[in-house]
């Protein structure tokens, strides 16, 4: 199943969805019994639907199917097959499932006859129609598949898109092999979930695409200009002149740029070329919105002209102690990247447990997440290392008239004592230039043979070494298929500061004013505390001061109400300020203040499909990001939301089970929940 997830990324990355070229892939499978089948005969009919292949393609017939193209996973004996014929029908949108019934063209336009030739170097093989077919808007499309040559053929296994793309058990096929040659009105064809994975193409002389853009990578604090590339793709049938086709880069958000550059080389049919965009600005830390398009003239369909991405600018950090628990908004480690095979980085809410596993393991208290490196998630993730990193950290300096300060990166991660001969592993890491390159600075093993249950240990770092620099830390996971590994509660801080010992502190909704609380065991020589409030969890502002007793070896409890306090969440923390104006930070707590304008996912973790329940407290546009831990966009889409509750569906079955980021934009509110895939 990891393995048709991975092929499902890779096909919709090869076959772009426009009027040219529509892949219907979802829910991939296998199975022998469909396109070529088994025995001496074989019928395949399947339906796909308008919204699979999109309401406006292949409408008109400038822009009629040409080309089908089937998926091969398995190539069998022999590669001609003859007597193939192809049929297509325009059905109403009704018609949404094929149950068992008798075998009949009627309706149908045969669009190929002939030979397939079934020899696929590269997992895709199909027939260029002798009749392109033009669709109906508005209505699905059905496909009848006849290989009548007489011949058993063995070793075909066709890729699969199951069910109708929402649910993968829906009937949207019905199949016979057989020995005798099938009669038309008589053999009975039987229902079957497992339709062709087909690709439908339209081909025209001129087309120019944007098939994506070229981020820099990892994601970093940007210190010098970068170059962002764009992948132009000659998808016609003639040469693209050097200079005939304009490629148009622009980046808004927390950074701008806008420039224009031209092919450089003679594009042939297919052929690709890479287009730099240099001394581009990403100084600024958030969001950047990457938009290119191509201009052609003669171009045949536009719908293939751009590509959008988002760029992440790191945030930098200075103010300590530096605390990430995994829970809610990741201000520090929200970043992860493949090193070799496969990103096994994902967070954990709940007990973690697997078929091995006598004792599950816990999170530790009192939160209930934690980041955990999924080594167990198969087999062929052995070998596989991947990186957790953070975004870029300043460390301190000597601080007069203190020493130099010793600096610390201090974590929990889980021991087991199961398979002792696998022996996956946890590294602490840094990078001293923006992440391109990384080294290792302390290793640590999964197992631990006395670990009667699966249990959690603190290591701590002296990263000293590096102090005075802007660096970004990371934890590498290293997979032999062994257990999986936790962390949780990562600190990094330093000593020489203010002597004020925090016992607790609490944030709460108290009415119509968010309290914070907090409680004192120690204080020697304190100023006083300083209430500081974020929005985001990276930027915070003082908003009260409350003065500290100075000195004092017994519990002394403070308070501060913020009454101002609007919709969305509330980041808060305490500077303890000593009478030399040294100061120590707090950990940070959180308060959620919920009115009309809130976005509720249900279930979570997901199997197939999210629901999103929205208040909004007016109509409008609302705009949703799927995103991975490391900030790329999977999918966007945009539904109109009216007045009131609102009740949408997100389809997600085809994404590979781990950790995602669904970010909502309404009326210039932005929130971000955390989504886990089963």
């Amino acid at each position: 199943m990891k393995q048709l997830s991975f092929l499902s990324l890779l096909i919709m990355s090869l076959f772009t969805a426009n009027a040219q070229s529509v892949a219907i892939v979802s829910n991939l499978g296998t199975s022998p019994n469909i396109v070529v089948g088994t025995n001496n005969y074989n019928v395949t009919e399947a339906l796909y639907f308008d919204a699979e292949i999109g309401s406006g393609n292949f409408v008109t017939a400038g822009t009629a199917i040409e080309k089908i193209n089937f998926l091969i996973e398995t190539e069998g004996t022999p590669t001609a097959i003859g007597s193939f014929n192809i049929w297509m029908k325009n059905v109403p949108a009704t018609t949404t499932t094929l149950p068992t019934a008798a075998y009949t063209r009627t309706g149908y336009t045969q669009v190929f006859a002939g030979t397939y030739n079934a020899t696929s170097p590269s997992g895709v093989a199909g027939v260029t129609l002798t009749t392109p077919f033009v669709r109906t808007p508005g209505t699905n499309l059905q496909i009848l598949i006849e290989r009548l040559d007489g011949i058993t053929h063995t070793g075909y296994v066709f890729f699969a898109s199951q069910g109708d793309g929402v649910s993968a058990t829906t009937l949207t096929c019905r199949r016979v092999n057989r020995a005798a040659a099938p009669v038309l009105g008589t053999t009975s064809l039987t229902a079957s979930a497992f339709r062709p994975a087909i690709e439908l193409i339209h081909e025209f002389p001129i087309d120019a695409a944007v098939t994506s853009i070229i981020s820099p990578s990892p994601i970093t604090c940007y210190a010098t200009p970068q170059t962002i590339s764009v992948r132009l793709f000659n998808q016609g049938l003639t040469p693209i002149p050097i200079g005939a086709a304009s490629v148009t880069l622009k980046v808004s958000g927390a950074n701008s740029y806008v420039g224009t550059r031209n092919n450089s080389t003679l594009l042939a049919p297919g052929a690709t070329e890479t287009i730099p965009f240099t001394s581009i600005s990403l100084s600024n830390a958030g969001d950047n919105d990457d938009t290119a398009f191509v201009t052609l003239a003669g171009d045949g369909t536009t719908t293939n002209d751009s590509a959008f991405s988002t760029t992440i600018t790191a945030s930098t950090i200075s103010t300590y102690p530096i605390v990430e628990d995994a829970e809610t908004s990741l201000p520090v480690f929200g970043y992860a990247s493949t090193i070799a095979l496969n990103q096994l980085w994902t967070l954990q809410t709940g007990n973690y447990t697997n078929a091995d596993m006598t004792f599950p393991l816990i999170p530790r208290a009192p939160g209930t997440t934690f980041y955990m490196f999924d080594s167990y998630s198969g087999a062929n993730s052995t070998g596989s290392e991947s990186r957790l990193y953070s975004n870029c950290i300043t460390l301190p300096s000597p601080l007069p008239p203190n020493p130099n300060p010793v600096t610390t990166v201090s974590f929990w991660m889980s021991h087991d004592n199961l398979f002792p001969t696998s022996l996956d592993s946890l590294y602490l890491s840094v990078s001293t230039n923006n992440g391109q390159n990384w080294t290792r600075i302390a290793g640590y093993q999964r197992y631990t043979a006395t670990a009667a249950t699966p249990t959690w240990t603190q290591e701590i770092v002296d990263v000293s070494a590096y102090n005075g620099q802007t660096v970004q830390f990371a934890f590498e996971g290293t997979s032999q298929y062994g257990n999986v590994i936790g962390l949780d509660d990562i600190n990094i801080n330093y000593s020489g500061v203010v002597p004020v010992s925090l016992l607790t502190i609490d944030a709460r909704r108290a009415g119509n004013t968010n309290q914070i609380s907090w409680t004192t065991a120690l204080e020697t020589n304190s100023s006083r505390f300083e209430v500081e409030h974020s929005t985001d969890g990276l930027q915070y502002s003082v908003i009260g001061t409350v003065r500290a007793v100075g000195n004092s070896t017994s519990a002394r409890r403070y308070s501060y109400l913020h009454s101002t306090a609007i919709k969305g969440t509330h980041y808060y923390r305490i500077r303890m300020v000593d009478a030399d104006s040294r100061y120590k930070l707090s950990q940070v707590r959180s308060i959620q203040i919920l009115d009309k304008s809130h976005l509720t996912i249900y279930p979570n973790p997901v199997a197939q499909t999210i629901h999103l329940m929205m208040d909004a407290e007016k109509s409008g546009l609302a705009r949703m990001t799927l995103t991975d831990l490391s900030g790329r966009t999977l999918e966007s889409r945009s539904w109109r939301v009216s007045l009131g509750q609102n009740n949408l569906q997100w389809p997600v079955q085809k994404l590979p089970s781990g950790s995602y980021l669904i970010q909502l934009d309404l009326d210039g509110i932005r929130q971000r929940l955390m989504i886990r895939k089963q």
